[in-house]
């Protein structure tokens, strides 16, 4: 009954793992989850066991659920990013160089949580949501910072791994983007290159940009978006809270696979067989 009544009023919850001396230099290890929301709550037995599960963007939340529609004149990405997460009682942390400006964007029939998904997806600005904060981000700056981990094959830092390529949709050597503007009479056309593929495979993107820098900025991003990819791996590691989302890790004597990696995600999990971290990891893309 405690638990139900928690969860008619929203309970917020905050994660905190604690480790306890283990580096065996005598200090603890603090490492915060951040703030969540009782999503759900399920009993079964026997034994009785209660298992809860709750989640930094609530399914029934306003920003997910709520449908709106609305023309945005006269914004930049940032600008109705800001606005979304103010209406919405959250705050936004707007991490990119690259802030497009709209004169005109509509939203019809869409939750703001979808609509920003898709102006920051076709920007190739990338979107999370984190303790009552929406964040976009360029993953190349993230990809730029140094390795907070050195990964060697059977170093004994995991207990399994998996590597793979893939070439579907993930080999183009160039993105050119085009925009014919009627008022003015003239085409404006970026280009973007990765001399490492050999594919000679070109994605051609139709979209409205103001500039020829515009343009090229925004065929850097969208090769990015398809060939980031090319090669992924995953980890069972011996539990590590440095190993977030977002940081970079190097791997080597993998053969094909060596190289520089981002982390896309990281499962930390505390059970019968102690703390472990799951990482997904996908090749840093260099150049653009």
């Amino acid at each position: 009954e405690a638990i139900e009544a928690a969860a008619a009023a929203k309970l917020e919850i905050e994660a905190v793992l604690l480790q306890e001396n283990q580096r065996s230099d005598g200090k603890d290890i603090y490492f915060p989850f951040g703030t969540f929301e009782l999503d759900t709550v399920t009993a079964s037995g026997p034994p009785n066991v209660v298992t809860i599960k709750a989640t930094a963007l609530p399914f029934n939340a306003t920003i997910r659920q709520m449908k709106k529609t609305k023309a945005w004149e006269g914004y930049t990405l940032s600008g109705i990013a800001n606005e979304i997460a103010s209406n919405n009682g959250m705050i936004c942390m707007y991490e990119s160089a690259y802030n497009p400006a709209y004169d005109r964007v509509e939203q019809i029939k869409t939750s703001d949580i979808a609509f920003l998904r898709k102006l920051c997806h076709e920007a190739g600005v990338s979107l999370k949501t984190t303790n009552k904060i929406i964040v976009c981000f360029d993953q190349a700056q993230y990809e730029a910072k140094d390795e907070v981990l050195l990964i060697q094959r059977g170093d004994g830092t995991y207990t399994k791994y998996s590597v793979g390529t893939s070439t579907a949709d993930t080999q183009y050597s160039s993105c050119r983007v085009r925009y014919n503007n009627p008022a003015k009479g003239q085409c404006i056309t970026g280009i973007a290159t990765d001399s490492k593929i050999k594919s000679k495979q070109q994605l051609e993107i139709e979209a409205r940009v103001a500039s020829v820098g515009e343009a090229q900025t925004l065929a850097e991003k969208t090769l990015r978006l398809h060939n980031k990819f090319q090669k992924t791996a995953s980890f069972t590691m011996i539990g590590n809270p440095d190993l977030v989302a977002g940081v970079t890790v190097k791997l080597q004597k993998f053969g094909g696979w060596d190289g520089k990696y981002i982390i896309s995600q990281a499962v930390h999990k505390v059970g019968s067989s102690g703390y472990t971290t799951q990482i997904q990891l996908r090749n840093v893309l260099e150049g653009y």
